[in-house]
């Protein structure tokens, strides 16, 4: 949605484009768009793709991960040769496979194979990076290690974090120490990571936690809870029993952190940048993590990180505690929303690269030798592969 306000502020006109079927005749979900943006169904196996594409005449394309790349990419540079072509990661899929293999582990390691992130996650996703003229990452590590690990240049790639508005709703909403109490969980529960870590957390260290806080409350907050999550809630004796309560999905973000204490991101694997945290941070709550969370900020962490069952519960129980420790890092967070992720600076910035970029298309500098090679070799398969289709249905 950043990227829409950010184009829409640019003067374009947004077409969100998805194989995703629409749930009802103005419906995407539960998206609420801006006015003006139009959204497109788009199923792959449409004849008219590279027609609609054709009519459209986009002059930027952006793919939303790599995998819309796979997808999308051969229609997309056939029909729009002379588009500016995009890929926001969101986060390294690569990175987040890798680390799924070792769960747990990975947080009490620092030892990794030489060739631990070059996987066949690695080859797809790094070839569609080639690909494109161009791909931003939300995580300082991830641009990293895409160019120490994968040799991807500093003309392919860009660290850009989230940007927000000035958190006005902070004002708002922010409470003293003595008006918050709790803790807090926020995720979408179709994703790996988080279900993983809050199943590791209710299990293992929550009751360490009650053990020093036997008045302690967590609240769970996301979309498509599982039976699972929802039966934790138990009946009214039990809830009081475990102190755990889980609310379904929030209307506003202020519901979630206003009256939380502490923020919890307990991820044993994952990638990129967590929202979760980022949202937290803009109402100055201050979180507790693992590496994974803490990974691809920007300097000190406005919390704590902990990568153990023990550690973990000790420190959320000190952050909860000590007034003046939670005091600190909650003005960190909102100073390193500011100093980081002002959209004041960091839209402006992003807009001047993309006319750079546009630039550069226009000149014939993009896309480089390797995407050339690359698409080219990805279209010549393509239509030898259909070619081979329509002679086994002639025969068949």
């Amino acid at each position: 949605m950043q990227w829409v306000h950010l184009f829409l502020g640019l003067g374009y006109q947004v077409t969100l484009i998805s194989p995703s079927k629409m749930k009802g005749e103005n419906d995407w979900g539960s998206l609420e768009l801006p006015a003006g943006v139009e959204v497109l169904p788009l199923p792959l196996n449409k004849e008219s793709v590279q027609e609609d594409l054709k009519r459209l005449a986009p002059a930027i394309v952006m793919f939303d991960r790599f995998i819309l790349e796979e997808q999308f990419g051969p229609h997309v540079y056939q029909a729009c040769p002379d588009a500016l072509i995009l890929m926001e990661t969101q986060d390294l899929h690569l990175v987040r496979r890798a680390r799924e293999e070792l769960k747990e582990k990975f947080l009490v390691t620092n030892e990794f194979p030489t060739n631990f992130y070059q996987t066949e996650t690695a080859l797809r996703e790094t070839g569609s990076i080639q690909r494109v003229d161009f791909s931003f990452v939300v995580s300082s590590f991830e641009e990293q290690l895409l160019r120490d690990e994968f040799q991807i240049p500093n003309t392919k790639v860009k660290w850009l974090p989230f940007f927000y508005e000035k958190p006005i709703e902070v004002k708002e909403h922010r409470l003293k120490f003595s008006e918050k109490k709790d803790f807090c969980w926020i995720g979408n529960f179709r994703h790996a990571p988080n279900i993983d870590g809050l199943r590791w957390f209710r299990n293992e260290i929550w009751p360490l936690i009650r053990e020093q806080l036997p008045d302690a409350r967590l609240k769970i907050y996301g979309a498509y809870p599982p039976e699972e999550v929802m039966s934790w809630n138990g009946d009214h004796k039990t809830a009081a029993k475990n102190g755990i309560e889980v609310k379904g999905s929030a209307d506003t973000l202020a519901e979630v952190f206003s009256l939380a204490r502490v923020n919890l991101a307990p991820l044993r694997f994952g990638a990129g940048v967590k929202g979760k945290i980022m949202e937290g941070f803009r109402f100055g709550v201050p979180c507790v993590s693992t590496k994974v969370g803490t990974e691809g900020l920007f300097g000190q962490f406005p919390g704590y990180e902990a990568n153990t069952t023990q550690d973990f519960a000790n420190a959320c129980v000190k952050l909860h505690e000590d007034e003046r420790e939670w005091k600190k890092y909650s003005l960190m967070a909102l100073e390193k929303m500011m100093e980081v992720c002002a959209a004041a600076a960091r839209v402006p910035e992003t807009q001047k690269l993309i006319a750079e970029l546009l630039e550069k298309k226009k000149s014939g500098v993009l896309p480089d030798w390797t995407s050339r090679i690359l698409r080219f070799e990805g279209n010549q398969s393509r239509y030898y592969f259909g070619k081979w289709i329509e002679e086994k249905e002639k025969r068949s």
